[in-house]
């Protein structure tokens, strides 16, 4: 698998059916997850997100992020996408540091390398344990000049945190999952997406 095996045993849940004209373009994605291609971004908040423009700061170097949000008393999840416009196209180092500050948040308990497409697109995801007894999960990954940072911090057994955190898409401009669902020895179990066409998000919508 490209993912950890949840974002499989999640996502599912998550999918409209696949309507026959659209069928060689692949999946078409319910109206449960949020979307937006100008950001080039797609995930499950439980309500519709807002959003604020930031500063990202790169070690010395700053560039400009918008951050989707929901937050309440229980949990706060964020999705920072942040755009290195001038390149890398993509920078592990970037991803290093980014990984580095979300762990300076607590303990980590989690830290694992992951590929949201193999064998091109890899990232991290990370469980950090907080002072007030929460649970911080992240995903993070680098891909077309872009920084994608999705952190959910909730109590541990949250089922609205953990679907957030295991459903990041990252599509291009048109609303195509950068993952394309190859097929070797980790991906092609039954029951997963291996060989089929990339994930398809409507870009028509507004926003959600």
């Amino acid at each position: 698998m490209s993912r950890l095996s949840v974002h499989f045993l999640l996502l599912p849940l998550l999918l409209a059916p696949v309507l026959p004209a659209a069928a060689q373009q692949g999946e078409i994605i319910g109206d449960d997850v949020y979307v937006n291609c100008e950001y080039h971004v797609a995930i499950h908040f439980p309500e519709e997100p807002l959003f604020r423009d930031i500063e990202y700061h790169d070690g010395d170097r700053v560039v400009p992020a918008r951050q989707f949000y929901v937050e309440n008393d229980a949990h706060r999840l964020t999705v920072t996408v942040a755009h290195f416009a001038d390149g890398p196209e993509r920078d592990w180092a970037i991803v290093e540091r980014a990984v580095e500050a979300v762990q300076s948040k607590g303990e980590t308990l989690f830290d694992m390398r992951v590929w949201y497409d193999q064998p091109n697109l890899d990232g991290r995801q990370v469980r950090v344990s907080l002072d007030d007894g929460r649970l911080l999960r992240s995903a993070i990954y680098m891909v077309d000049y872009r920084l994608y940072i999705a952190e959910a911090i909730s109590s541990p057994n949250d089922f609205r945190a953990i679907l957030f955190s295991e459903s990041l898409s990252l599509i291009d401009e048109n609303g195509t999952d950068y993952e394309s669902n190859p097929i070797n020895l980790s991906s092609s179990a039954p029951g997963t997406s291996a060989g089929l066409p990339p994930r398809q998000y409507d870009c028509s919508r507004i926003n959600r």
